[in-house]
């Protein structure tokens, strides 16, 4: 049977601090009955949380029924038929935002910087206009027409 020692972080700080020799020297000895000695028998290893008694749950808890009966599903769909001038999230309305809307890149989608002067489609980089240069007047119709911004051609 080996006994296994387990220094307490207290009496190890207070003996290794350099200054104040004497101080340290009585702190330590003072500190040296909180060592914890262990049998190895006894020594378990490392806690094991999922087989770990856990004296604070309840084992008779039951989970609250989530499915509802008819008769409560009529009673709430009954509750929410409020008046039209009620305010409600579907029905409130605002004013228009007062900043500017955001442009995007009607190749990739993401946040277009640039306009192509000759088609009007907008893009995010140098690669995408090289893509755009190399499109036909069908092509570029689509992609206009993707973002309601077409020019009906007759």
């Amino acid at each position: 049977m080996r006994l296994i020692r387990k220094l307490d972080f207290n009496s190890f700080f207070f003996s290794t601090t350099p200054h104040n020799n004497n101080v340290n020297r009585q702190a330590s000895l003072g500190r040296f009955e909180d060592f914890n000695i262990l049998l190895e028998e006894d020594y378990e290893g490392p806690l094991n949380l999922l087989t770990a008694d856990k004296p604070f749950k309840n084992p008779n808890y039951k989970t609250i029924k989530k499915n509802k009966n008819l008769k409560q599903i009529l009673t709430l769909e009954r509750d929410n038929m409020l008046a039209l001038d009620v305010p409600t999230y579907e029905n409130i309305e605002c004013a228009p935002s007062v900043l500017p809307q955001k442009k995007y890149c009607d190749i990739t989608g993401l946040n277009a910087k640039y306009t192509d002067p000759k088609t009007g489609l907008r893009y995010h980089n140098a690669e995408i206009y090289q893509f755009i240069r190399t499109l036909g007047v069908p092509n570029v119709q689509a992609y206009l027409a993707s973002r309601n911004a077409a020019v009906v051609l007759k």
